[in-house]
């Protein structure tokens, strides 16, 4: 006899788990930040630190919840770390991950510099 069709996907966590988990999930949205104290996280300083405010109200809202989902979400610690000999692509760490993103991307971002 074949096991339920949850139990096959969800190993041991329950069904109730992963809905909750989903739910507040959901409830991450990717802001735009229109405020005037924010600039684009391509011009911080090598060693600069800021809080991530959203994204520019010109920004493809695709290429926007791709830099969320990589973890560029409103409120998150970022640091500039480097820039590449060439100006582009630029390095930043977020919490204890390093990401390298191509100065086009990282203007799309908008910081409020610590």
């Amino acid at each position: 006899m074949a096991a339920p069709l949850e139990r096959q996907f969800l190993g041991d966590a329950n069904l109730n788990d992963v809905t909750t988990i989903a739910a507040q999930l959901s409830k991450r949205s990717v802001g735009i930040c229109a405020e005037s104290d924010c600039i684009p996280m391509g011009r911080m300083r090598c060693g600069e630190c800021g809080v991530i405010a959203g994204f520019s109200e010109q920004t493809d809202m695709a290429v926007s919840r791709r830099l969320f989902d990589l973890g560029f979400a409103e409120g998150t610690q970022v640091q500039f770390v480097r820039r590449a000999p060439l100006r582009d692509p630029l390095m930043f760490r977020i919490g204890s991950s390093q990401m390298l993103l191509r100065a086009e991307e990282a203007n799309r971002i908008l910081v409020r510099i610590d």
